[in-house]
């Protein structure tokens, strides 16, 4: 078994190398040096470099592997980017309906292509109402999957999609045709539909994640995701091995945990991951299930550790792309922990109880504490990494929840079984949303706490992690007394991680500063003077980051806790549509708008009722305004439409001191001509270009009445040439210094404290 699990972790190790450090021509030639090691080593016959020798030819094989999937896949997929042509395909799911397109994913099937599957985005929505199994014809410009918004990216290649297409021409149905793929996608559609008919609409997002691992609603509630991500329980808002061992504890209870128990409990496993729509994280936890399953069925020992390698190579082998899908990492590095630390940690935690209270519901505190810690040494990086934030409660969170998340997780699928016998289902339903309010009030009162999370964004956030793991981990490998080897280490990380927030709290209220947030294509700027926060603009497009995700991920890690002031210079996405989530992450006293009129947009109603529920004052603007955030002077513009194409909006100049920054929104160059001729905009020394530099934007009459030095940009990945050469060289002549997001990310800039 030792050998298997040596020949899986080389050929995994391998593939991720591949995937992340080597590069892409080197790998053939990395891999015949392995072979050739691994065979010499063999022919000196000696026993004790069996497990070398194994190691180094599937470490091989793994880059033989990874260099032959991608030549097949995605160089082939290369060859056909940039082409439009006649595409004929069968849908595979259902379409993605989204405001202004509908998104679909499509195998074709061309004699003369590759039969790949692709990303297909029809703007016109000719195929909204496509099923699973229907053929389609359209006319399409070909791009390969592996890039997004001008940036490297490997979800869709982690799926087995190697082409985006984007329609161009007429557009056709096809027949419909059965497909037994179609069966997962179906039923996941069924179920869906079944509970939203049967479960009220406050629990019906986290219930469709906990059962199916459809995270739509989920996802889009940006209340709800901001308290499970704050409270460290996104893990119960995808089916992954937590759901699987629910589920599997269910059955060993229900069949016993001899062979017939692990026999109905694989067989269920898998009539549980069809019913979920077959995702990528309910396949991998149903393989490993499987295998710590099979071993009593076949009478042998169950090795965790080859299982949970074997299993990962497996899955490397069928899509090598997989390396670098942030939930496999996750998986893997979770259970990596429980077969590592998980045992050590709940005996220690036991040893102190006498011996009565060891067992049952008794140890329950102790086995989640010690599932949570063990969980958490490996993923903590990984969740930095990908996310930029580490949730410091999460043990609490699973220790209070865990439990009714399991009952929650075995009673909604009871309520969906049971919902045709009236009074059954509608007792499940019942307590099932009863629990459902009991985990998100526990997450909610959790994720309130303003120390729940770690951004790491925070200066000596990336430090202390270091250092934290530089002293627990020894302490957990070396012998000893466990009090010095553990419990002192922590204590040192505990009081590091306190001296680092409180440095950064204190640091930061001690300047003040304008910042320009990197959002990518959209503006989100913040204005600092000690206690006093003003934002002005949350939006972006074209970026898969979030904006108000990413204001307050800044926001909070600058120490602040609460918005003086949020300014919205119009309501077009790319300035408002982070609005929501920001206002989640960081209380906002006062929203300020321009005025609306009798007809609202729907992001303007889905901002005002957030503000509504979160007690938020409105002001809306219709004639120039001054306002005041403690140190911070704001002088508001009222810019009416210029024409009709043109929104109501404002223009913002905030004063710190003696320093001005001007912020323009997207008026045009006539309307901004049209403030600089009634307000006195001279010794504005910072400007926001306006409309991320459009060539409507910075009129020469606006840069020589304002006369400032500097001009900041914030743009990101877009397809109208922003900034364009005109704005840059109107912006030139009259000696402005252009300092743009998309080349120096985020930019702060320091003020004099020359105030009082």
């Amino acid at each position: 078994m030792r050998k298997l699990a040596a020949a899986a972790l080389a050929f995994s190790a391998a593939v991720f190398l591949a995937n992340f450090i080597l590069p892409s021509e080197r790998l053939i030639g990395l891999a015949a040096l392995s072979a050739l090691f691994g065979t010499a080593l063999a022919l000196l016959r000696r026993r004790w470099l069996r497990p070398a020798v194994i190691a180094l030819l599937f470490f091989a094989v793994g880059l033989l592997e990874y260099a032959a999937f991608s030549r097949l896949t995605i160089d082939r997929a290369r060859m056909f980017a940039g082409e439009t042509r006649e595409i004929t395909g069968v849908v595979l799911e259902y379409p993605d309906d989204y405001a202004g397109y509908c998104r679909l994913r499509v195998r074709t099937d061309m004699p003369d292509m590759p039969r790949f599957k692709a990303i297909v985005y029809d703007n016109r929505k000719v195929f909204a109402d496509a099923e699973p199994g229907q053929r389609i014809r359209f006319t399409a410009k070909i791009s390969t999957a592996d890039t997004i918004f001008g940036k490297p990216y490997d979800n869709y290649l982690i799926n087995g999609y190697y082409w985006k297409m984007s329609i161009k021409g007429d557009e056709s149905f096809g027949k419909y045709s059965f497909t037994p793929g179609s069966i997962p996608i179906r039923l996941h559609r069924l179920l869906c539909d079944r509970v939203d008919k049967i479960f009220p609409a406050e629990s019906r997002a986290f219930l469709k994640a906990l059962m199916l691992g459809d995270k739509q609603e989920f996802y889009e509630d940006d209340a709800l995701y901001v308290t499970m991500s704050r409270a460290g329980l996104m893990h119960v808002a995808a089916v992954s091995g937590l759901h699987i061992s629910f589920l599997v504890g269910f059955l060993l209870l229900l069949f016993g945990n001899g062979r017939r128990g692990a026999l109905f409990s694989i067989v269920l496993i898998w009539c549980f991951v069809l019913v979920t729509g077959c995702g990528k994280s309910a396949l991998r936890a149903a393989f490993m299930q499987t295998l710590l399953l099979l071993a009593p069925i076949v009478r042998r020992e169950n090795d965790p550790v080859t299982s949970l390698s074997a299993v990962l190579a497996l899955i490397l082998a069928a899509c090598p792309f997989a390396a670098g899908s942030v939930s496999l990492q996750l998986s893997f590095a979770a259970m990596a922990g429980i077969l590592c630390f998980a045992q050590s940690i709940r005996a220690w935690l036991l040893k102190p109880l006498p011996e009565k209270l060891r067992h049952g519901a008794a140890a329950y505190v102790p086995d989640v504490i010690a599932s949570s810690l063990s969980v958490m040494v490996f993923t903590v990086p990984l969740t930095a990494l990908h996310f930029s934030y580490v949730p410091l409660l999460a043990v609490f969170s699973n220790l209070l929840c865990l439990w009714a998340v399991s009952f929650c997780f075995c009673l909604a699928w009871a309520a969906c079984l049971l919902s045709c016998v009236p009074l059954l289902g509608t007792a499940a339903v019942w307590i099932c949303t009863l629990l459902v309010r009991y985990i998100l009030f526990c997450a909610g009162v959790i994720a309130s706490h303003p120390y729940a999370v770690l951004y790491m964004e925070t200066h000596g956030a990336l430090l202390w992690m270091a250092a934290s793991y530089a002293l627990l981990l020894p302490g957990f490998l070396l012998r000893g007394r466990r009090v010095l080897r553990v419990l002192l280490p922590g204590c040192v990380s505990l009081a590091l991680l306190a001296a680092v927030i409180s440095y950064n709290e204190r640091s930061y209220r001690e300047r003040d500063w304008f910042s320009v947030l990197d959002v990518g294509q959209g503006q989100c700027v913040a204005v600092m003077a000690g206690e006093d926060t003003v934002v002005i603009d949350c939006g972006n497009t074209s970026n898969l980051d979030d904006a108000g995700e990413l204001a307050g991920r800044y926001l909070i890690a600058c120490g602040r806790r609460d918005i003086g002031l949020l300014i919205l210079t119009h309501l077009h996405e790319d300035h408002a549509d982070g609005v929501v989530r920001l206002m989640e992450m960081v209380p906002v006293k006062t929203l300020i708008l321009p005025a609306q009129g009798e007809e609202v947009s729907e992001i303007c109603d889905t901002i005002l009722a957030c503000a509504a529920r979160h007690g938020t004052e409105l002001m809306e603007i219709d004639s120039d305004t001054r306002a005041d955030c403690g140190r911070i002077a704001l002088s508001l513009f009222d810019v009416p439409p210029g024409g009709k194409d043109d929104m109501h909006s404002l223009m913002a100049r905030a004063s710190v001191g003696d320093t001005d920054l001007l912020v323009t929104g997207d008026a045009t160059l006539k309307q901004e001509r049209a403030v600089a001729d009634r307000a006195d905009l001279s010794g504005t020394e910072f400007l926001i270009a306006g409309h991320h530099g459009s060539k409507n934007a910075a009129s020469e009459e606006l840069l020589r009445e304002a006369g400032g030095s500097t001009a900041l940009i914030s743009v990101g990945y877009n397809s109208y040439g922003h900034p364009t050469p005109e704005t840059l060289s109107r912006l030139a002549e009259y000696g402005y210094t252009v300092r743009r997001t998309d080349e120096e990310g985020t930019i702060e800039i320091a003020l004099e404290k020359n105030h009082g």
